[in-house]
């Protein structure tokens, strides 16, 4: 467990930032995770029942000795209906979807929002049952800031890593396989 005073000292500054936000942090045995719960809601629509529930995490994993932190963002998303299809004919059929969806890495920007109108499933009352503005920037400058103004660096966490050695990768791939394209056009040498 990273507990020795420097990440103390951490944890505590962001958890002062933390105060009196919708974030919650989370000690872990590596460092900390920074929470925030965007949607959890049920509710009835016109012919069904649905839900949603979105969560951001920023894991970070605090390697005191040498003063870094690394921060992997974590986004989990699921959403659910189910609804009586009345256009198959006199009966009515149930239909039932549903989407999961998890990202997992480095979010260099992510602005998002949703504004969900139904009739609550706990209060039976029409209401708004989703409503949030989202922007990944703001938890990742609740750990950023404190830990550069106590002396700590960021790494790159190993999903960001790798993004970038497959953008370099393509980059520099796509341009050689557009040359040898053009000069194989160009004397005939194709295939």
């Amino acid at each position: 467990m990273s507990g020795g005073p420097a990440a103390e000292a951490l944890r505590r500054s962001v958890a002062e930032r933390v105060a009196g936000t919708p974030y919650q942090m989370v000690e872990t045995p590596d460092g900390f995770d920074l929470r925030i719960e965007l949607a959890d809601a049920r509710w009835y629509g016109l012919l069904g029942k649905a839900g949603r529930k979105r969560v951001v995490q920023h894991r970070v994993t605090l390697d005191e000795p040498r003063m870094k932190y690394v921060v992997l963002d974590d986004l989990y998303d699921v959403r659910w209906d189910a609804v009586a299809d009345v256009q198959g004919g006199r009966v009515p059929r149930l239909v039932a979807s549903g989407e999961r969806r998890r990202t997992t890495g480095r979010v260099m920007f992510e602005y998002s929002f949703e504004k969900t109108i139904g009739v609550d499933a706990e209060t039976k009352k029409p209401d708004v049952v989703v409503d949030y503005v989202f922007d990944a920037s703001q938890g990742q400058r609740m750990i950023r800031e404190p830990a550069k103004a106590l002396g700590w660096s960021e790494r790159w966490n190993t999903p960001a890593k790798v993004g970038v050695f497959f953008a370099v990768l393509a980059g520099v791939g796509l341009p050689v396989v557009v040359g040898l394209a053009i000069w194989g056009s160009v004397t005939g040498n194709i295939g």
